[in-house]
């Protein structure tokens, strides 16, 4: 029974090593965007000053456009006075527009722009790469060990360790 208290305590630890390894992978992931943003910055002749906030709802907007501003923030996470200010500083970057739909005028939708596709694409690009070398490391696992991941990170997304009991 102690070697199992111990390989729970083991199991938190790294849970907690990987929350924090996930913030330091976010920073690279962003400085890497950042380079790549930057070079189409020079070829478009403006500075964007993109934040992975901005970049996460072009992101949004170009794999479900048209989008409003309720469905963005659902699939964010995020209020929708948070994807209001978002949006309104896409539209002054010329990165997404506003439209209507001729069925219904009152509700704004939004889409990318060319300039906004440009950076939907660099960043799918990032993230093809990074599930391609997600995928080849679970290969180093058996079917049963797969399953038994997916129950498990199903399991930690339902649950929430803060919540007091």
């Amino acid at each position: 029974m102690e070697h199992l208290t111990h390989a729970k305590q083991e199991i938190f630890d790294m849970y907690i090593k990987l929350i924090h390894q996930q913030e330091q992978q976010e920073s690279i992931m962003e400085k890497r965007m950042s380079v790549q943003i930057e070079n189409m910055e020079q070829e478009l002749g403006s500075e964007l000053k993109l934040n992975m906030s901005d970049i996460h709802a072009i992101a949004c907007i170009g794999d479900y456009e048209p989008i409003n501003v309720t469905s963005i923030a659902g699939k964010m996470g995020l209020s929708k006075a948070t994807v209001s200010r978002i949006t309104a500083k896409l539209i002054k970057k010329g990165l997404i527009s506003k439209t209507q739909l001729s069925d219904n005028k009152k509700e704004v939708y939004f889409r990318l722009t060319a300039k906004g596709r440009k950076v939907h694409v660099i960043h799918q690009r990032q993230h093809d790469q990074i599930e391609q070398r997600f995928k080849d490391f679970l290969d180093r696992y058996s079917a049963d060990e797969i399953l038994f991941a997916r129950r498990l990170f199903s399991d930690l997304l339902l649950s929430d360790f803060l919540a007091e009991q």
